[in-house]
C-alpha cells in the first residue's frame, strides 16, 4: 500500500509542462503563470489548452475537462488510472514538479482599505477611459494596496471570490484570489463581457438593456471554467467578448455549449472591444 501510495504521488507530481514537450507538444505561447498548447486530445489551429505553472494542473477548453498529471495520460493514451501510473513511473517522464519560487512569505499585493470616494486622479482615468463618473461609482471603488514597500491606489471591481480586479493608467494587477464578477438583479438574462471597462462601456452604449439583464464580468478567460454551474440557470446569454483570437475561441466554446448563447460581438465589430468603441464614439461627437 505504501508503495502504491509513493508511485501515485511521484505520478501525480510530474511537471506537465515539461511531459508535454517530451511527447512532442511544446507551448504556443508562454506567461509568467500559464502555458498555452494546441490541444494534444484533439485537433485544433488555435491554442485552447492551458497549464498552470503555479498549480501543475491542465485544462482544455474544447473538452471542457482538465486535471493532473495522472488524468492528462489516462485522456491521452486512452488508458485507465493503473496503467497511467505504470506510464509515468518510467524514468524518461522523471519531471517533478517545483512551483516558482517564493520571493516573499508575505503576500506579494496586500489589501489595505477600500473606500466609496474616488480620488480626482483615478476620476480623471475614468473620463479618459469614457465612463461617466456616477456610473463607475455604482460598482467600482478605490483600493489602497501595499507592494512590498510602496503604497499604491488603483480603481477595484470585487470578484466573486471576494478578490479584487485592479486598474489605474499604469498597471493591472489583482489582489487574490482571481475569479468572475456576477452582478445580480435577479433576470432571466445574462450579458457577459471581459473587463471592468467594457461592463461600464455597455451601460453607456446600450443603457436601455443594461439594467434589464444580469451580468458577468470574467476579468479573465481563465475564469470561464468557473461559470460551469451559473451559465445553465439563464434563458438568454449575450457574449460581448474581445474582437481578437483569445475572445473568437472563447465565444465559439460558449456557443457550443450552450444552446442559449448569443454572439452579439458585431455591435462593436470593427473594434476591438466595448471601450474601444465607447471611445470612437466620444471623439466623433466631439470632432
Amino acid at each position: 500500500m505504501k508503495k502504491n501510495n509513493e508511485l501515485w504521488s511521484s505520478a501525480r507530481n510530474t511537471d506537465i509542462i515539461q511531459l508535454l514537450k517530451s511527447l512532442g507538444h511544446y507551448p504556443t505561447k508562454t506567461k509568467e503563470k500559464e502555458a498555452w498548447f494546441l490541444s494534444p486530445l484533439r485537433s485544433e489551429t488555435q491554442a485552447s489548452f492551458i497549464v498552470s505553472k503555479t498549480k501543475n494542473l491542465w485544462y482544455d477548453f474544447g473538452l471542457s475537462k482538465g486535471g493532473n498529471s495522472i488524468d492528462l495520460i489516462m485522456n491521452l493514451k486512452s488508458c485507465n488510472f493503473q496503467e497511467a501510473l505504470n506510464f509515468l513511473k518510467n524514468p524518461q517522464f522523471s519531471f517533478s514538479f517545483n512551483p516558482p519560487a517564493q520571493i516573499s512569505h508575505e503576500p506579494k499585493i496586500k489589501l489595505l482599505k477600500t473606500s466609496h470616494f474616488i480620488s480626482n486622479a483615478l476620476q480623471d482615468y475614468i473620463m479618459q477611459r469614457g465612463i461617466p463618473i456616477r456610473l463607475a461609482s455604482r460598482f467600482l471603488e478605490e483600493v489602497t494596496y501595499k507592494v512590498r514597500s510602496g503604497i499604491y491606489f488603483s480603481l477595484g471591481l470585487k470578484n466573486h471570490k471576494n478578490g479584487w480586479e485592479l486598474r489605474n493608467a499604469y498597471f493591472k494587477t489583482v489582489i487574490p484570489p482571481k475569479s468572475y464578477t456576477h452582478i445580480c438583479w435577479n433576470h432571466t438574462s445574462l450579458c457577459i463581457t471581459e473587463g471592468m471597462f467594457d461592463f461600464l462601456s455597455l451601460g453607456v452604449l446600450e443603457k436601455e438593456s443594461f439594467e434589464k439583464m444580469d451580468h458577468v464580468i470574467l476579468n479573465s478567460l481563465a475564469c470561464v471554467p468557473q461559470l460551469m454551474g451559473l451559465l445553465p440557470s439563464y434563458s438568454k446569454i449575450y457574449l460581448y467578448l474581445d474582437n481578437d483570437p483569445a475572445g473568437d475561441r472563447m465565444t465559439s466554446y460558449l456557443l457550443e455549449h450552450f444552446a442559449q448563447a448569443i454572439d452579439l460581438r458585431y455591435r462593436f465589430y470593427p473594434h476591438k472591444d466595448l471601450n474601444e468603441k465607447l471611445c470612437h464614439v466620444r471623439r466623433e461627437n466631439t470632432l
